[in-house]
């Protein structure tokens, strides 16, 4: 029976993301030569898994470091799909605090932690707007400052007036969508049905493929729903056999999801760290890697930290080990190499 397949692809690092990690909005900052080489082994593993000769038409937003990406990964497709540039797939716009620093001392002075933490971390919150005098002004229709909300709107109308018809259209369509962390969080909400309250905690890795089913008559997700912090997700991340060999070392003894990294953060032995310093420890562990470790073992850390909702929610060395296992265990069981032979679940 036909399935219609749609793929999210969240870009490959840019010079604004990883140790610097800055408000980046619509500033059209590149790529890394880290997140091309994400790109592109991407659309490797779409090739390999058989996806990337299926793709019918990818959509990818007017940044660069969306579109090169998109480009990237389709680079060893034979007749290259339709690449669709739109502005409602950009990223979520920061407002005055873009080009800034999520970590600077002075903006959480300035507007307060818990300011911050709800434009970062809620639907609805949403930071001051700039205005002509800021540097990385842009002349209407461009926004001066969004809500996640405000983001998810734009999202939904591109979803609704041409990603959805793309992927209806014939049998057995694939499209692409490579975007941003805050525009496929709202689509992937959106699909699965996520409350308001509960979408801040949805982990959008770089460069991991996320992959959608949909039965063509009903248009609904066919892959089973798995449980997730979030309330569940029929979202499958598509992983490589090297993607699965380093998450498995990622879990045996010293590895980067085990004791090892907890109590490496727990330097005063307390048994229990906050969100907030678990997700500083692993910042510094990567700020300290050089790019080496694989990217799907950094999204299963830093996707416990980000279903911890707040910074001082706090997490015991049990709780640490059993999330992860539970993280890693439904990479396992949601591998769409074997759900997608399977047949309809």
């Amino acid at each position: 029976r036909d399935v219609s397949t749609l793929i999210l692809l969240r870009h490959g690092q840019s010079i604004w993301n990883g140790t610097t990690a800055t408000f980046t909005g619509w500033v059209d900052v590149p790529l890394t030569e880290r997140g091309r080489s994400q790109a592109r082994e991407a659309g490797e593993l779409l090739l390999e898994r058989g996806f990337g000769d299926k793709i019918t038409k990818v959509f990818t937003s007017e940044l660069s470091r969306a579109w090169e990406t998109a480009s990237l990964a389709i680079a060893g497709v034979s007749d290259g799909p339709e690449i669709v540039r739109d502005a409602r797939l950009n990223e979520r716009h920061y407002g005055c605090v873009q080009g800034v620093c999520k970590r600077d001392a002075t903006l959480l002075r300035y507007f307060g932690e818990d300011n911050v933490k709800s434009w970062r971390r809620s639907m609805h919150g949403r930071p001051p707007p700039l205005d002509e005098s800021h540097p990385h002004w842009r002349a209407p229709p461009a926004p001066t400052t969004e809500s996640l909300a405000d983001c998810q709107e734009r999202v939904l109308e591109c979803y609704e007036e041409r990603v959805l018809p793309a992927l209806f259209e014939k049998p057995a369509a694939t499209v692409l969508v490579a975007a941003h962390s805050n525009t496929l969080r709202a689509l992937m909400a959106h699909v699965d049905g996520v409350p308001d309250d509960a979408v801040p905690s949805l982990h959008v890795p770089n460069s991991v493929p996320i992959l959608y089913r949909f039965d063509p008559a009903t248009r609904k997700p066919v892959s089973r729903k798995l449980e997730t912090a979030s309330g569940g997700s029929h979202a499958r991340w598509l992983l490589s056999s090297a993607n699965h060999a380093s998450v498995q070392s990622a879990l045996t003894s010293g590895g980067m999801l085990t004791r090892a990294l907890f109590e490496a953060i727990d330097v005063e032995r307390q048994g229990h760290l906050t969100a907030a310093e678990l997700e500083r420890g692993i910042r510094e562990l990567l700020s300290e890697d050089g790019g080496t470790l694989d990217c799907v073992v950094v999204g299963v850390a830093k996707k416990i930290v980000r279903e911890a909702t707040t910074g001082e929610c706090t997490i015991t060395l049990k709780e640490f080990e059993e999330r992860a296992e539970d993280a890693v265990q439904s990479l396992r069981s949601g591998d769409e190499a074997q759900d997608y032979d399977s047949g309809w679940d």
